[in-house]
């Protein structure tokens, strides 16, 4: 059945942007920086799955909701494609990418190797201390497990694993699994949208974390690999439902008779904020 391709409409705005106005609190973007934010705001939905994969996006109706210029959502438009967020079309239009296999399969080979490595070297260079962080943050993820707080046990989940990479001495190589894990972390966006994924995910910590706190080097990195493999799991799970969010390999831009293939699910909305910044 032909389907239509699914716009962000010009009269839409992000939700928290909406609750910001209906509280009172006025929206504005320092010229200097709109590029950037628009970038981190657009960038931010495709990740977690609010601006849908292979979803049509105006340059000229994402400007207008916020009230700026085209340029800066230009700018933001080609970032968002060099971190293959975005596709752009020239003569047809620009789009939400699909999610690549190849890069979620690739990050996941490089977070198992990173990480598995942390669990090992985490376990000699525990302390009491850090047994009590690392409670909390279970705990912490254990008490956000309710479909409205998704986003909050997402972060949860990712202050685990920077904990325990700061535990074995490498804080700082969360910037490179941050890096490398883009297209992972949309898969993993939309994992939780899953009916008892939420608590799936939890247990897998919680082994991770007995482990760790019962000094079980071997136990430890056993749980983590098996908690990093999931994400295989997670993908023929999606992909039954919405297949046509992945791609296998690039492609090129959508023949004529697979436009009306693309997907129908309504991105996330915009409306235009109530100040208007200078053009």
């Amino acid at each position: 059945m032909s389907r239509r391709l699914a716009r962000v409409p010009k009269t839409e705005l992000l939700a928290e942007h909406a609750e910001s106005n209906r509280a009172g609190r006025s929206i504005s973007f320092r010229r200097t920086t709109l590029g950037a934010q628009i970038h981190a705001v657009l960038r931010r939905d495709i990740i977690t799955g609010r601006l849908a994969p292979r979803a049509m996006l105006s340059e000229q109706d994402i400007a207008a909701g916020f009230g700026i210029s085209r340029t800066p959502v230009r700018e933001a438009m080609i970032k968002l494609a060099e971190e293959g967020l975005v596709e752009i079309f020239p003569q047809y239009g620009s789009f939400v990418a699909p999610i690549k296999l190849r890069e979620v399969f690739d990050s996941q080979f490089a977070r198992e190797a990173l990480e598995c490595a942390a669990v090992e070297k985490a376990v000699g260079r525990l302390d009491e201390r850090q047994d009590r962080q690392l409670k909390a943050v279970i705990g912490r993820q254990r008490a956000l497990q309710r479909p409205h707080q998704r986003e909050a046990f997402f972060r949860a989940d990712e202050d685990m694993h920077m904990l325990i990479l700061k535990i074995a001495g490498h804080g700082t190589a969360w910037h490179f699994v941050e890096s490398a894990k883009v297209q992972m972390d949309r898969v993993r966006y939309f994992a939780i949208t899953i009916a008892r994924k939420q608590a799936l995910i939890l247990a897998e910590h919680e082994a991770v974390v007995d482990r760790l706190l019962a000094r079980d080097r071997d136990g430890a990195v056993d749980a983590m690999r098996a908690h990093l493999r999931g994400i295989f799991r997670t993908i023929e799970m999606l992909r039954n439902e919405k297949n046509d969010y992945f791609a296998d390999e690039d492609g090129g831009a959508p023949a004529g008779d697979q436009r009306s293939a693309m997907p129908s699910r309504q991105p996330r909305k915009y409306v235009k904020s109530k100040t208007q910044p200078g053009k």
